[in-house]
């Protein structure tokens, strides 16, 4: 599923962003509620740095493989990746289907940069749109909620060898009753983008309006 089929087929779009360290993909999840259906249809990318090719030479051949298949794109400087970020974001507000507030959720211990980019004069973001989104047990919700959407066929993904990839990275802690997500291997194991989602799914949880039907609604009104 590419992000325009994605828009073309919703009602409303939600985004979630994490990672994007020198060493990090930079890993961004779109999910859109269909318009006839209410599933949740799902869209993901990663950004990597490209020195990350020599620092993680493991990794570093299946990284050119989903770059080559359209699902990562390897920058050359910091900041690169944050601004396409930012372009992709835009083309869901320019269809009217991001919520008025609520938004974007991006990972609350790295934020600082990426909000700046997205508050800029150049892309316009308000506060209202970006939500700081705690992690670890404070995700346990948005876990749970995919899960079960997953196996009940109501979530919608496009099975990319990206997702296939960070999922396996993944390692399912238990903590009492709630469920957190660690990488299997630290350093190497990449789960930006599954993480992303879990942001995304956060926010869709919250049955939230497109700011186009939130227009409709108030001149009907």
């Amino acid at each position: 599923m590419t992000l325009a089929e994605m828009i073309e087929r919703s009602e409303v779009v939600v985004f979630g962003i994490d990672g994007g360290g020198l060493d990090d993909l930079l890993g961004l999840s779109a999910i859109g509620r269909e318009k006839r259906t209410r599933k949740w249809l799902h869209w993901a990318h990663a950004w990597a740095h490209r020195i990350v090719l020599e620092r993680r030479k493991e990794i570093a051949p299946r990284l050119l493989d989903f770059q080559a298949k359209g699902q990562l794109t390897i920058v050359e400087k910091p900041g690169e990746d944050v601004v396409q970020v930012a372009e992709t974001i835009t083309q869901a507000r320019k269809a009217g289907l991001l919520p008025a507030k609520n938004a974007i959720g991006v990972d609350a211990a790295g934020i600082g940069s990426i909000v700046e980019t997205l508050m800029s004069p150049a892309y316009g973001f308000t506060e209202e749109h970006i939500v700081a989104i705690s992690q670890g047990w404070r995700l346990n919700g948005a876990i749970k909620t995919v899960e079960r959407m997953l196996a009940g066929g109501e979530f919608v993904h496009g099975g990319t060898d990206l997702m296939n990839w960070c999922v396996g990275n993944a390692r399912i802690v238990l903590i009492g009753n709630a469920v957190t997500i660690n990488k299997q291997v630290s350093g190497t194991a990449k789960i930006d983008p599954l993480m992303a989602t879990f942001d995304a799914a956060s926010l869709m949880a919250l049955n939230p309006e497109s700011s186009k039907r939130n227009l409709v609604l108030a001149v009907a009104g």
